[in-house]
């Protein structure tokens, strides 16, 4: 059932990741955490072991003053304390918004510290990958960016190289505009096609700029995208880049609502494909990072497809089986997807490869 080498693996989970209320019609709802967290030990991940709890801590205010402008932290303190006003139309605000959204992103600090100080080797948060959040600005069902305050924390510890591969269906509009021109973080977005998925950026042509210029890789794919068609641009642009680059940590949002189950897109990937690309970034982690590799869960909103996504990915990084109801989507992919993908394939590699002497 499991291998005698296997990882140190944290898993992030305090109830206060629950303190949160967007309503009964928000695809973020109460109970979301809870749910993963119940479904890992239904599983018996959390009794093997390699498998411990941490504790998540609130995200420390150091990091928040750096990922936000004191405006923007101003109005959401004024929103929590009085729950009244919204982040954004999709992010309404409540009590508390603001204890919420440090504990909820602070998670992700934590496990990134818990790695860094030779605690663990991997960690799996049922919450964070709040790529949308920018500077000045929330939205996305984003309040705290905690993927930019994790790399700048890393950063702080002395680590260069950091590699954000971000599969979440919806591009990370939020974690780009921070390091665009940054050459020490090498950001990878797959996602849908922006002409018609949120947030309506993250084009083939947008390699980052100045010093950064070629570490800014976003491929898309257009609706009805399966397996195939993923897993061959996978393949043709992914390995080359993570050699190239050699990270020395990696931070994974795996795309759960890639899945052909979710609501929220588009696209028909199955849990053959999550752990596909975890294993990748796994080994990858193993072969350049001395094993420095955190997984956000990110979206995800079939309660279904997200609980089989996470128990895909703990089993790559615990070495515990687990297998997942066999899936079949509603389409398959067809010439015309085919065609375009390998259009947007060849065009990432002819903008982002010569840049980088690859």
């Amino acid at each position: 059932m499991r291998n005698s080498d296997t990882c140190r693996v944290g898993f992030l989970w305090n109830p206060s990741l629950e303190t949160f209320d967007f309503g009964t019609k928000h695809p973020i709802r109460i109970g979301r955490f809870q749910m993963v967290r119940d479904f890992l030990e239904a599983n018996n991940f959390l009794s093997q072991p390699n498998v411990e709890i941490l504790t998540p801590e609130p995200i420390p205010d150091d990091l928040l003053k750096i990922i936000h402008a004191q405006n923007y932290l101003n109005e959401v303190r004024r929103i929590s304390e009085t729950g009244e006003g919204e982040i954004a139309v999709d992010t309404p605000g409540y009590l508390g918004i603001f204890e919420n959204a440090s504990i909820t992103s602070g998670a992700t600090v934590t496990g990134v510290r818990a790695i860094a100080s030779g605690r663990i080797d991997h960690f799996l948060s049922p919450t964070g990958g709040f790529h949308h959040a920018k500077f000045d600005w929330g939205g996305g069902f984003c309040i705290f960016n905690d993927v930019a305050a994790a790399v700048y924390e890393l950063k702080k510890l002395g680590y260069h190289r950091i590699l954000v591969a971000d599969f979440d269906v919806h591009h990370g509009n939020g974690t780009q505009t921070y390091f665009y021109e940054d050459p020490d973080v090498m950001q990878i977005s797959f996602h849908e096609d922006p002409e018609w998925m949120f947030p309506h950026d993250g084009f083939i042509e947008d390699i980052g700029e100045g010093p950064g210029r070629g570490y800014n890789i976003n491929m898309h794919f257009p609706m009805d995208s399966c397996d195939g068609v993923y897993k061959y641009a996978f393949d043709e642009i992914v390995p080359r880049l993570v050699e190239f680059f050699k990270p020395e940590f990696i931070i994974f949002l795996p795309g759960f609502d890639a899945h052909y189950r979710d609501r929220l897109a588009h696209l028909n990937l199955t849990t053959d494909m999550i752990r596909y690309i975890t294993t990748f970034f796994h080994n990858a982690a193993h072969r350049y990072s001395e094993c420095r590799f955190g997984v956000l869960a990110s979206g995800g909103y079939s309660k279904d497809s997200l609980n089989w996504g996470i128990g895909v990915v703990m089993s790559v990084l615990s070495g515990y089986d687990y297998e997942p109801p066999k899936q079949e989507p509603p389409y398959g992919d067809d010439d015309e997807t085919w065609d375009t993908v390998r259009g947007n394939v060849e065009k990432v590699k002819s903008l982002v490869f010569p840049e980088l002497g690859i």
